[in-house]
């Protein structure tokens, strides 16, 4: 039941993902580019979802805009950010895409990609080549990484959304650097245990994305992880799918942990 209803949102997000909800993206990429089997089929059920947007940074060089899904009826409030870095295509693809997703409940922030000069450029950095993932809460008077993490962290702060998603890609091991694969990251497990666990063991089965994920802890410093959770006590989820896996699959892992989000706290 569960492989199936995540199949049938995945395949509205392939139909819809550019024609519904905050409209298209100028960083999009071609459908065919992306188009796969594990997005076909049809949806048997939309709800009705009102969907509006708007910006952060207004008239500056950063400026991005927030696309805000409504459900008809009420809920509990998820804020997704995805490509902190820019180069991890997969996490802000599938960002784009949830963009043209229904709610039955709820509300889902959406800033995707939240690096636009990185996503345009297709490198992790910001225009001066400062880490946006080391930067928060930001500063509005700082660099670039420091004014969009700013803005982002104000906003999370004024929406208090019951979870925050930060979708990202791992690399394979280099150097000192961990091999973090398909992982779920969390600074603390508070108010957000059981959701974990079932993922974890819903995983494992064979229910939920393509592997079984991992659990990691200790975001690093400046990281909208770390920051959100011990600045605004709200709990974060990152979520990483690892890079020498293909797109597709890793769009899929992405949206499939968002969808089984969304349908854990019933808002699909």
């Amino acid at each position: 039941m569960v492989r199936r209803s995540i199949a049938l949102f995945l395949s509205v997000l392939l139909l819809w993902g550019t024609l519904a909800g905050c409209g298209k993206d100028s960083l999009e990429a071609e459908p065919d580019q992306w188009k796969l089997e594990a997005f076909a089929g049809c949806l048997e059920a939309r709800f009705d979802t009102a969907a509006e947007e708007y910006p952060l940074l207004e008239g500056t060089e950063e400026e991005n805009t927030v696309c805000v899904l409504r459900g008809a009826e009420e809920g509990p409030a998820v804020y997704l950010v995805a490509g902190v870095h820019g180069d991890e295509v997969a996490g802000w693809r599938a960002g784009n895409l949830l963009k043209g997703a229904t709610l039955k409940a709820g509300t889902l922030y959406i800033v995707s990609p939240a690096n636009l000069y990185g996503a345009r450029e297709n490198q992790r950095k910001t225009k001066s080549d400062r880490d946006l993932n080391r930067s928060f809460p930001g500063d509005p008077e700082g660099w670039d990484a420091q004014r969009i993490a700013y803005a982002i962290f104000t906003d999370i702060q004024d929406k208090q959304p019951d979870l925050v998603l930060d979708l990202h890609e791992a690399r394979s091991k280099q150097g000192d650097r961990d091999a973090l694969g398909n992982s779920l990251i969390c600074q603390s497990l508070d108010g957000i245990g059981d959701l974990i666990l079932e993922a974890l063991l819903a995983s494992e089965a064979g229910e939920l994305c393509g592997s079984a994920l991992t659990l990691y802890g200790s975001p690093p410093a400046g990281s909208i992880n770390q920051t959100v959770t011990e600045m605004l006590g709200i709990p974060t989820v990152t979520v990483e799918t690892y890079r020498e896996e293909p797109l597709a699959r890793r769009m899929q892992n992405q949206l499939e942990f968002v969808q089984y989000v969304l349908e854990y706290y019933e808002m699909r």
